[in-house]
């Protein structure tokens, strides 16, 4: 608690002084009458101070565990415990500085008699982490404003917003994959469905001999059934500079967004009984030795290994580092979506050579190394799913890139382009195309919009793409 004193009276004190120099030297007594006045205000001021009080805070949310890009309403209630009337209260919440308010205002300034209370409402936008409240900062002036007092409340009731979302409700509980972890094939083989016949072969399995076509024709052949092979599905989180944009100040960047995105989706997998692969590109630097391989990519691949859901928290939380340092200096200043970089100036931002850099088509006009990087580690018979903002072209060169081998795909793209400014609905313009011609090359497409959960589109889409032959 600090009090202090403010000489907001002083020039009282001056009119004071110049009146009565004035009457005493001019033998005025108007002069030293109207002393009196600014006089007054002197005292008053001297006088008043601030009474005893007893304050007491109490906050609460109306959901502690929102989703990364919700929202929060804080509550926040000041009771006058004590008996003396308190003229002057102002006070502000401890937000903390990376919650942006969206609605309301954390602060307020008001009087309290006794047994009254005043309360604040005011709306926070959710990023991923914990964060914790401090207590509120109040402010008491004397009804003359000459002092004041600041002190910091401790606020009981809910101190910490928790945007974390575990995977305990998968985005997959109402669908039922055809197979757990194993995906149909056009080919035939050994397996439970019928596929078709062929003329037997020398060492074909008795029990695969169709003996009633025998009976009827006098021919052997042979049954085959379709072939099933375990599913692979690939996790991609693009965590580019390019991606690292907000739509607004203080929402969630497009790659925290994509990420949380994939961290859902991992889970929801695993859950699910598919093997699921884990990688990031843009994070590198980022990473240990033992996450990142010989061709510069993390690549956590769950066969055997226990360690492997600690090496996908490592990625994942290095993909939450980097997420709010769009030029990868560490200085923390997060710029809104620009409208030059989503119209498609490359995928590294800039100039004619960005896409070479950070994925995307090379000068020369062919596959670009990071696109050559992951196809190469790409294993037989995966399906891809891409977690990304979609604010340049190289998502889509990748995507048309997987169509060309067969290769199941999904892009799941956060929506950070929206906002009112002409440059804003530009971008907006130019991600709905990147969306359409990554859907014309063969992908399922999920776009989410950050006024609704993610798990409404993962769940309708999903399915989809895990029930394809």
């Amino acid at each position: 608690m600090t009090r202090r004193r403010v000489g907001r009276w002083g020039v009282g004190l001056a009119g004071t002084l110049a009146l009565a120099a004035l009457g005493l030297l001019f033998a005025t007594p108007a002069l030293l009458v109207g002393a009196v006045i600014p006089l007054t205000y002197v005292l008053y001021g001297a006088v008043s101070g601030v009474p005893a009080a007893d304050l007491t805070a109490r906050r609460s949310f109306d959901r502690s565990d929102p989703r990364p890009g919700g929202t929060a309403e804080v509550t926040l209630s000041l009771e006058n415990a004590g008996e003396s009337v308190l003229p002057d209260v102002r006070l502000i919440d401890g937000v903390p500085g990376e919650l942006a308010v969206t609605d309301g205002s954390p602060r307020a300034c008001v009087a309290l008699r006794p047994g009254e209370s005043v309360t604040v409402t005011y709306t926070v936008l959710a990023k991923r982490g914990a964060y914790e409240f401090t207590g509120p900062a109040v402010r008491l002036r004397s009804l003359a404003g000459s002092e004041r007092v600041t002190t910091e409340l401790d606020a009981s009731g809910d101190c910490t917003l928790t945007c974390a979302n575990p995977v305990s409700d998968p985005p997959l509980r109402e669908a039922t994959l055809p197979r757990a972890g194993t995906l149909p094939t056009d080919s035939g083989g050994a397996g439970l469905e019928f596929y078709a016949t062929r003329q037997y072969q020398h060492g074909d399995p008795m029990n695969r001999v169709d003996w009633r076509n025998y009976a009827k024709t006098g021919e052997f052949v042979t049954v085959q059934y379709r072939q099933e092979q375990a599913i692979r599905t690939v996790l991609v989180v693009d965590a580019r500079p390019v991606g690292r944009v907000t739509p607004r100040p203080g929402y969630p960047t497009g790659v925290e967004l994509s990420a949380y995105a994939a961290e859902r989706l991992h889970g929801a997998l695993d859950r699910a009984g598919v093997v699921t692969t884990l990688t990031a590109v843009g994070v590198e630097a980022e990473l240990p030795d033992g996450v990142v391989g010989p061709d510069g990519l993390p690549w956590v691949d769950p066969d055997g290994d226990s360690g492997a859901g600690g090496r996908a928290e490592t990625v994942f939380g290095a993909v939450r580092t980097v997420a709010d340092d769009p030029d990868g200096a560490g200085t923390g200043k997060v710029a809104t979506v620009d409208p030059l970089v989503a119209a498609g100036a490359g995928a590294g931002g800039v100039g004619p050579d960005a896409g070479a850099k950070a994925g995307g088509v090379s000068p020369d006009g062919g596959r670009d190394e990071l696109t050559d990087r992951l196809l190469a580690r790409l294993p037989p018979n995966a399906q891809v799913v891409v977690c990304t903002p979609l604010l340049d072209d190289w998502p889509v060169d990748f995507v048309r890139e997987l169509a060309v081998r067969n290769t199941l795909q999904m892009v799941v793209s956060p929506d950070v382009t929206g906002g009112e400014t002409p440059g804003q609905r530009l971008a907006a313009i130019h991600r709905d195309l990147r969306l359409r011609a990554a859907k014309e090359a063969g992908a399922t497409v999920v776009s989410w919009p950050l006024d609704r959960p993610i798990d409404a589109a993962l769940r309708r889409s999903l399915p989809h793409l895990l029930s394809q032959p």
